[in-house]
This record gives C-alpha cells, structure tokens and sequence, in this order.
C-alpha cells in the first residue's frame, strides 16, 4: 500500500509540471475572448477602445489617454493561457513609430506578464521591437474585398522583428531569464465577413536562458 501510494504522489507531482518538462514556454491569447482593456491614442486603428468607467470618477477612463504626450501608444491587458487554461495575465505597453526618412513603420513594446500555473508561477518581463506589417497587410487586403471567400483559418506571422532576450523572470520562470522572446499575431481573415470584425489572438513562445 506504501510503494502505492509513493507511485501516486510521485505521478501527481510530475503532472503538476506540464510547463517544467518542456524546452519552451507557450503561451495563447485570444483576445476576442480574454481581453481586459484595450486603450489607444492611435488614428484609424481598427481596433476600438474599450470603455472604462468608475463610480468616483465621471467619463470613460479610457479617454485619459488621448493626450499629445501619449499619441500613437497604447495600452493593453489580457488573460494569458497555456494549454487551454486561465495561467495568468499579459499587460502591454507599446508606441507606433513611424521614420518619415524612410517610411519604415514599427512599434516599441514592453510585456510584463504574471502566471499563476502548476510548474509556471512567477513573472516575466520583456521589450522588444514590432514590426506587424504582415498580419496588417492581411487585414487591409480583407478590408478591401470582404465580401471574398477568404480561407476560414487563422494565419500567423511572427511579429517580432529584433532579437528580444527576457530581462526579467522570477520564480518558476527563472529559467527563462536571457531567453529568445517572440511573438506571433494570428488573425482569420474569413472572420471580417462573418463578424463585420477581426478576432485576433497572440501567442508568445519564450526559450529558456542559457
């Protein structure tokens, strides 16, 4: 009875770390289903702000942000899964920067994402630079001809357009510290005709530190 129940510990203690077994971390956001908040000062972004609003303060908060010092960023936060389940939340911080000498268009951002997992407990913080011009030109194309039969299947680009290194990982994720950081944007372009809107989804995969 011993040996056992030895067995079923030992069995439930490897299951508890479904993140520790593997090489790289995953992690989903599906941000038609997990979104928090969205608040942007950028002109004709598709996506619309969400609201925001206190019983001690009058107006939608989400206005705070249309100042001049803050044009062209926007802020963001979401649940993070991994496997399917609830792990944690993703808050964004990003700017839209544009090079008029060369006409090269790209985002600076910052995730600090928290996860609350078997195995995977602990924070992550990253910067990194965007470069979403795929999954846009996407969007754009579909926006021009939506009433096409377009493929009813996510399509990915991996958005990330420098070298990011994880400058932050504690607890559990502490093995992530100095890993490669990436991050993928999904969008279905048949979802425009079904939904009159896009449902975007965002995966990150973060490799151990060496």
């Amino acid at each position: 009875m011993i040996k056992v129940l030895k067995v079923v510990v030992f069995s439930a203690m490897f299951v508890s770390l479904p993140v520790a077994a593997e090489d790289k971390l995953v992690l989903d956001l599906d941000l038609d289903g997990d979104l928090l908040s969205l608040n942007h000062h950028v002109d004709n972004f598709i996506f619309t702000p969400t609201m925001n609003f206190s019983l001690h303060v009058a107006g939608n908060l989400s206005d705070n942000l249309k100042v001049d010092a803050l044009k062209n960023h926007l802020v963001a936060s979401s649940l993070v899964r991994i496997n399917g389940e609830i792990a944690g939340v993703a808050t964004e911080q990003e700017v839209l920067v544009f090079d008029e000498a060369t006409g090269r268009k790209y985002a600076k951002s910052a995730w600090l994402i928290m996860l609350n997992y078997p195995g995977a407990s602990g924070f992550i913080a990253v910067n990194q630079q965007e470069e979403p011009g795929q999954a846009f030109g996407l969007v754009s194309k579909v926006m021009q001809n939506p009433e096409a039969d377009w493929e009813d299947k996510d399509q990915s680009f991996l958005s990330t357009s420098d070298s990011p290194t994880v400058q932050m990982a504690t607890g559990d994720l502490a093995r992530y510290q100095g890993g490669r950081f990436e991050e993928y944007n999904a969008v279905n372009p048949a979802d425009f005709k079904r939904y009159q809107r896009f449902r975007p989804k965002i995966q990150f995969v973060i490799y151990p530190g060496k």
